[in-house]
């Protein structure tokens, strides 16, 4: 674990675990204190599966609406809340416990190009001349 760790803030919008640890090297918070974007980064002495029940019971408590979830070896939960998308990240650490890395960010374009089904403005696919499927000499 890295040096710098304190005990995470209090944020209004989102549940964090009880008694976790916030890794600031690795958290960055922009913005006013319910519409803030970044991502947070911190350690739970809590297992994954614990975590990950946590954040799947606590988010719509918070107003947060699930969008999707993948239990796994490092598991992802991904949420909406009007014009944010929240994705929560659950790795085991490597002396039990779990690590998380919860980003927010804005809902909506991600530049121009299509719009896929889902809402979002893909960049366009440049199309390139096919690869040689000549043999190596």
């Amino acid at each position: 674990m890295p040096a710098d760790q304190s005990q995470a803030p209090q944020f209004t919008d989102i549940p964090i675990p009880a008694g976790a640890r916030m890794d600031l090297d690795r958290s960055l918070v922009l913005g006013p204190r319910d519409t803030w974007l970044g991502r947070l980064a911190f350690t739970s002495s809590a297992s994954p599966n614990d975590v990950f029940e946590f954040y799947a019971r606590e988010m719509p408590r918070f107003n947060w609406t699930g969008i999707t979830a993948v239990r796994a070896g490092t598991s992802v939960l991904s949420y909406s809340r009007d014009e944010r998308v929240a994705t929560v990240q659950i790795s085991r650490t490597t002396l039990g416990g779990s690590e998380v890395l919860l980003t927010i960010s804005p809902r909506g374009s991600m530049g121009s190009g299509v719009t896929s089904p889902g809402g979002f403005n893909l960049p366009a696919v440049n199309s390139a001349p096919p690869v040689s499927r000549q043999p190596l000499r």
